[in-house]
Formats: C-alpha cells, structure tokens, sequence
C-alpha cells in the first residue's frame, strides 16, 4: 500500500543484543519477588554488557513458560543436543521447570543487553498465507545466539535464591535468543537510497507521515530504548509547526540544520509549568 517506501525498510534492525535469563526460587520460598517496583536497578558487567533485574506483578505467570533449563552455547555440540543431554541429567528439575505456578512471586527475569554493533535485515518471505516476516544477519558482528555473561548471572542469581537457573526455550531449542527490545528498521538518511526517514521523522516520498517510534533508533543502546524513544519522540515533535503556521524545517531531501523548536500555540501544559516548552528553557542544542 505504500509502493515507493525506502528498500531500506527492514535494514539495520537491531534486537538490542539482548538475552533473557533469569532464576526462580522452591515453591516452599518465604519471599515473594513478586513485591516491588519492576526494574529498580541494573549492574554493567563490562564495558558492552548491562543486566536489568525484572519483577513481575504478583498472578503474571505467563513469562515462565517461555523459560526452562539454562543450556549454555557454543563448542561442539549442538544446543538442542546438549538441551537434551540436560534434560537426561536433570529429569525432576526440568519437570519443575515446566510448572508456573506462582512463577511471578518465586521468579526474577534479568535483561541483558549490549551495546555491540550487530544489526539484523527483516524481509518478508512468500508463502501460502501471503509469506512470513523473517530476518538474516546484516552488517557488524553476528548477532549473539548466546551470552555468557547473561547464563553466568543466572547462575548467581539461582544460588542467591536458593532455586535453578533459567533460560529462554528458543535458546536451547533453536539456538536463537529471545528480545523484549526489537527496534530499527527505519533508518535515517539524507535521501531514500539511505533512509527510509530524514532527521526530522519524515518518510521520503509521503508528505505528512512520520515515524517517531522506536524502529527509527538505530544502534543497540545496551539499555531498555524507552526513554531513547520517548526523547527522540519529544524532539521531532518539538519540530513540528502549528496547525497552519509555516514549517520550520528545511525542505525534505535538503541538507540538514539546527531547528528551534516550534511553541505550540494552545499548548496543553500551561506556560508557568516545570515541563512547559519554552525557548527559555530548551538546552543550547535545540534553542
């Protein structure tokens, strides 16, 4: 429905190089990891890898069945083989591992992302149903089917809690990792042979639309992108006219420059408020 979209569309997708691990505690446990504030905080392990701890609201037990035995990647066996191998070993465990019940309240999730320039190519691939989305590997380094730090800080977590670690099933079924942080896809770029959306979030070659979300990030952040994405929002936005007030950016496909940002003429936050947009108060930057 939209035939002259960038082919850029689909390229430098990245999955925040991202694992999801986590720990769960015996059943008979006194603590309920359930209470709390979700994410409250997070430890950098070294210079490209970030691991946030989860909670889920107490009844949320869905997540766990996507979990089960850890199986770690690498060397020569094959994962799904060594998953197997595992099972073997640890038959009562694995069994536990299938039950979820009260998984939020005995489970702790830890997101670990990296920074490392890994992108994917998404493409749709024809088929009965009018074809699938799938995706091959595009530029940078391979994106990791594993991350040893992750299994390694699920194993501390397990033994702090006094339970088993736990690993995405797709890991060590299908050697592929598990995101909660899909983002890029619609890069940025001068003209359409570059970007599918200039610096301002307009798409090339459809006056009027815009891409503001977090498929316009385009590098692994390393953290969770929602305040990358909610900031990259709150600037285009900045740049947008008032309904019938002149455009302040520059023509698209023109070079870019430096926008000031637009005060809104009914603005929705009253002027004397802390978050009221006013020239004043923009950082140096944008004013």
């Amino acid at each position: 429905r939209l035939p002259n979209l960038s082919d850029r569309l689909g390229t430098l997708v990245r999955t925040n190089s991202e694992a999801i691990v986590g720990a769960v505690a015996p059943s008979n446990t006194d603590v309920d990891y359930s209470q709390g504030v979700a994410i409250t905080s997070s430890i950098h392990v070294d210079e490209h890898t970030h691991i946030e701890p989860v909670r889920y609201p107490k009844g949320s037990n869905a997540m766990g069945a996507l979990s089960t035995l850890i199986v770690d990647g690498g060397g020569r066996i094959p994962r799904p083989l060594r998953f197997l191998l595992t099972i073997i070993r640890h038959p009562i465990r694995f069994l536990q591992s299938l039950s979820v019940r009260n998984w939020a309240s005995r489970g702790v999730i830890l997101l670990v992302m990296q920074s490392r320039d890994n992108t994917l190519v998404t493409y749709r691939r024809r088929g009965l149903f009018g074809g699938v989305l799938t995706s091959r590997h595009g530029h940078g380094e391979p994106n990791p089917s594993w991350i040893p730090e992750a299994n390694n800080a699920a194993r501390h977590a397990a033994a702090a809690m006094g339970g088993m670690a736990l690993g995405s099933i797709f890991e060590a079924m299908i050697n592929t990792p598990t995101t909660a942080h899909i983002i890029g896809g619609c890069p940025i770029g001068v003209n359409r042979e570059t970007g599918v959306i200039d610096p301002y979030h307009r798409v090339f070659d459809y006056p009027g639309l815009h891409v503001v979300d977090g498929s316009a990030i385009t590098a692994n952040l390393g953290v969770n992108p929602a305040l990358t994405i909610t900031a990259t929002a709150e600037r285009a936005m900045a740049m947008w006219p008032n309904k019938g007030g002149a455009d302040p950016r520059p023509a698209v496909g023109t070079a870019y420059r430096r926008v000031p940002p637009a005060a809104p003429a009914n603005p929705a936050v009253p002027a004397d408020a802390p978050a009221a947009l006013r020239a004043d108060r923009m950082p140096p930057s944008m004013a």
